[in-house]
């Protein structure tokens, strides 16, 4: 429900396109990854990692039918057990609800995003903080991805479609602005 509620909800740039790469964390059973594997057409690719073996199960039947799509059953928090898979790549989307979710996105930009590349994150404020307001949790969050080189340039909260829950859109390690 992240890229339809982002879409829906307005996001002015999700930055996934015909021709490129994409890391999608949290892939779940392949649904939404399939949209985003048709976005980017036979050109593109979209690596699709997902830790949980039953959501996998579907996610390799997906990936059956769309030669473009490439999963992964394997823990997001640890990129370098699939490193040898990934190649750089233009876009990492996160749909992961993880309390450390911030620091698993970065540890992926770290590994496979180019620079300049763009970054979208659901964030899930109860899944980080359960008794905080999910404003201060949002802002906790941008503030761990900034402190790690990615930019957010835009948020939006996803209210009504879904509930304590923003998508944070941006870029990593911007190029430098020339004087």
């Amino acid at each position: 429900p992240l890229f339809r509620s982002a879409i829906v909800g307005g996001v002015d740039q999700i930055y996934i396109k015909p021709g490129i790469r994409v890391l999608y964390l949290g892939a779940a059973s392949g649904t939404t990854v399939s949209h985003v594997a048709d976005i980017v057409g036979p050109e593109g690719l979209v690596y699709a990692v997902e830790f949980s073996h039953r959501s996998g199960r579907d996610l390799i039947n997906v990936a059956k039918k769309r030669t473009n799509v490439i999963p992964i059953i394997e823990d997001a928090r640890h990129p370098h057990k699939y490193r040898m898979l990934v190649g750089m790549v233009d876009v990492v989307f996160a749909d992961v609800a993880q309390p450390d979710q911030a620091r698993i996105v970065a540890i992926n930009a770290h590994n496979f995003l180019k620079n300049g590349g763009h970054f979208m994150i659901s964030i899930k404020a109860n899944c980080i903080d359960s008794t905080a307001e999910p404003t201060a949790v949002f802002a906790g969050e941008v503030q761990k991805l900034r402190s790690e080189k990615l930019k957010p340039q835009e948020q939006l909260t996803l209210e009504p479609y879904e509930r304590d829950h923003a998508v944070v859109v941006g870029i990593y390690r911007p190029p430098q602005k020339k004087q």
